[in-house]
């Protein structure tokens, strides 16, 4: 009889693929909002910004669902809630700090209760997006995630009851569940005010979008994932698949509406996205994202994340004031700004991230007396 194969314990390719979704975050970012974007021709800016107008919102989704996935994977048996506690803030806090005060100063300044919401990661249980998206305005996704880290060692206590024969149907639940979240927000957030830009009632995108309950679904989602694939159910679907997958309906979901177009759409081709890239690495046939340059693109994504706005919403009027420019110039600019953001995560990866995490991330082991050797007189 043939031994099982051993599953690895960590699953590069799952954190090469962060990478991806931090660039796309930038990109998107870089071209959509308006204070940002450098496009002179309007039509051209107009067309790339519907095309990458939800590749943001995409890959949030893909974080949460990766989010919970990985933690579940790698949960140790021996593992208490405070050493978790303790590797998420060492993990998480010293970037978020950093960009934090960064941005603020930067800011010149936010409402003492606003930047402290914010430092606190606590921002986006507020339905205001002044409030949700203050100082460092991609931390709202924080926010949540730390909402989700402090259920986590509760959470799997559940996950890891469900019977093997249970699990696709606790991930059909927790798929419709974040499907139906849009539906319950029009059905019962008020419609007044409006978000000017996008004409979306702002409870309704608050709701949908940054609230960190409605998004508890797709962490979950990625919870029992891990699961199903640790339990040899999911055998399909390769790489590539799961990739065409996902830019086909993301294509398909430009035209849908808010809030039903940002979170509902690309939920299962996000998961299923996963899922693929998770399988791929056990069978050993993953290439590039499983590559040590994917490896060490995928280790600075958090820092990439969070200090992005740094060089878009100040490096750009400080350097380029408000000017426009031709269409080859800005395609120019926002790759440069691309790898000015690179440069500046490696940077904090090296000085901050890194060292903190691995100084501080696990408790110092204890120290042992030293006890003098009896020895015996033969007197």
């Amino acid at each position: 009889m043939t031994p099982p194969v051993r599953l690895p314990d960590r699953l590069p390719s799952l954190t090469g693929l962060r990478f991806f979704g931090a660039v796309a975050v930038i990109v998107f970012h870089a071209i959509v909002l308006p204070p940002i974007t450098v496009f002179q021709d309007e039509k051209v800016n107009g067309i790339l910004a519907f095309l990458v107008g939800k590749i943001g919102f995409v890959s949030v989704t893909f974080f949460f669902i990766l989010s919970g996935f990985v933690l579940t994977w790698s949960a140790r048996a021996d593992d208490t809630p405070r050493m978790f506690y303790r590797r998420r803030f060492f993990r998480i806090f010293p970037n978020h700090v950093v960009t934090w005060a960064a941005c603020l100063i930067l800011l010149g300044g936010a409402p003492v209760w606003i930047a402290l919401l914010n430092l606190l990661l606590v921002q986006s249980w507020v339905p205001r997006l002044e409030v949700a998206s203050s100082v460092n305005i991609v931390t709202w996704s924080l926010s949540c995630e730390v909402f989700f880290y402090a259920l986590f060692p509760f959470l799997l206590r559940g996950v890891q009851r469900i019977t093997r024969g249970r699990l696709w149907y606790w991930a059909v639940g927790a798929l419709l569940t974040t499907i139906a979240v849009p539906f319950i927000a029009v059905l019962v957030m008020p419609d007044q005010p409006v978000i000017p830009v996008i004409n979306v009632p702002t409870y309704e995108y608050w709701f949908s979008y940054n609230f960190p309950v409605a998004r508890l679904g797709e962490f979950v989602l990625g919870m029992v994932l891990a699961r199903i694939v640790r339990e040899r159910l999911w055998f399909g679907l390769p790489l590539w698949a799961a990739l065409a997958i996902l830019g086909v309906t993301y294509l398909a979901m430009l035209p849908v509406p808010i809030p039903y177009g940002i979170v509902a759409v690309e939920v299962a081709p996000s998961a299923l996205l996963v899922l693929a890239a998770a399988t791929t690495e056990i069978r050993g046939t993953n290439r590039f994202f499983g590559s040590r340059l994917s490896l060490w693109l995928g280790n600075i994504s958090y820092a990439l994340f969070m200090s992005h706005a740094i060089v878009l919403y100040w490096g750009r009027p400080f350097f380029l004031g408000d000017q426009k420019f031709s269409t080859p110039v800005a395609l120019g600019l926002v790759a440069l700004a691309v790898a000015l953001s690179i440069l500046l995560a490696w940077l904090l990866y090296i000085t901050v991230e890194r060292p903190i995490a691995r100084r501080w991330s696990h408790p110092a082991p204890a120290r042992t007396r030293s006890v003098p050797a009896v020895t015996s007189s033969g007197a």
